[in-house]
């Protein structure tokens, strides 16, 4: 599950948002300080993070701290999402790249990369291990993940044949299929496409004419369409609090509610941060109002 959207604001502001869907479990604001250090769950290396991070996640017992989304002091925000069992992980270490688990990717590039163009280039650097040959055994963490900065651009990040594949999105929005530029196609189904978007947000002619209604459901594909026809609709925010405001309903319309009979998994909690301030908006599924810090609090 979860959803992550990408929205920006004629003032310059950006806002990259996201809901996190998953089973019950308690994650909570995080500040982790520059100089942070950690040891790897794979082989025990110790890694001295170089930036101050704010997030959502949780401290594991006896480990280190989890981060699944945030910002860092520069403005590089980054969300892990599920990746519908397509993760292909390495299985043996390459001399002179640093192996990490899965899950520690994010606490990895927040802490020590300034811009996407900076994680890019340090991709080849690193390996996402599976725990065949780890230290602390850490299960399939079925992930890929989503990077963007105060440039705009947004990437895609996906573990296939066992290397981290960089695959930039434009669109602005991703779920968990393993197939992005399939889910992509999809869309010419229901908007006609342009390379050259009248209106900020936009990736369409603004013609839906004799197009399908967006659909409803909460499989990736079902929540990737209706994302991406809602930006189409949304009008254009003029500044940090707009956007912010545009951005929170429409994860509005891609939020999971608990459920008796569908599934066990529902949105635990939502996040957003908005890159250019490096403040970060957080609510849980209990909660009936966002919480917001940045750096300055």
């Amino acid at each position: 599950m979860c959803t992550s959207i990408k929205m920006k604001a004629t003032d310059g502001s950006l806002v990259f948002a996201r809901t996190m869907d998953w089973h019950e479990y308690s994650p909570e604001p995080m500040r982790i300080p520059a100089n942070y250090s950690w040891k790897t769950a794979y082989n025990e290396r110790t890694i001295t993070n170089q930036y101050a991070v704010l997030g959502v996640g949780r401290n594991l017992v006896n480990l280190h701290a989890d981060v699944s989304d945030g910002v860092n002091e520069h403005g590089l925000a980054a969300q892990k999402l599920t990746f519908s069992n397509r993760s292909e992980y390495a299985e043996n270490a390459i001399d002179g790249k640093i192996q990490l688990a899965p899950f520690e990717f994010l606490l990895w590039i927040l802490g020590n990369c300034r811009t996407v163009e900076e994680v890019v280039e340090k991709m080849d650097n690193l390996q996402l291990m599976n725990d065949e040959y780890s230290h602390i055994k850490y299960g399939r963490n079925d992930l890929h993940f989503s990077v963007t900065d105060p440039s705009g651009r947004m990437v895609n990040i996906e573990p296939r044949q066992q290397r981290l594949i960089v695959v930039e999105n434009p669109i602005g929005v991703v779920t968990n299929a393993p197939n992005f530029e399939r889910e992509m196609s999809k869309l010419g189904d229901f908007m006609d496409l342009t390379e050259n978007p009248t209106e900020l947000n936009k990736i369409s002619t603004g013609d839906f004419s004799g197009k399908p209604v967006m659909p409803g459901g909460f499989s990736p594909r079902a929540r990737f369409i209706r994302a991406t026809i809602l930006k189409e609709h949304a009008v254009v925010p003029t500044n940090k609090q707009e956007n912010l405001i545009e951005t929170w309903h429409i994860l509005n319309s891609v939020t999971v509610p608990k459920s008796d009979g569908r599934s066990d998994t529902f949105t635990v909690y939502r996040s957003a941060v908005e890159v250019v301030s490096r403040t970060l908006y957080y609510e849980f599924y209990e909660d009936l109002g966002v919480q917001s810090m940045g750096f300055g609090d």
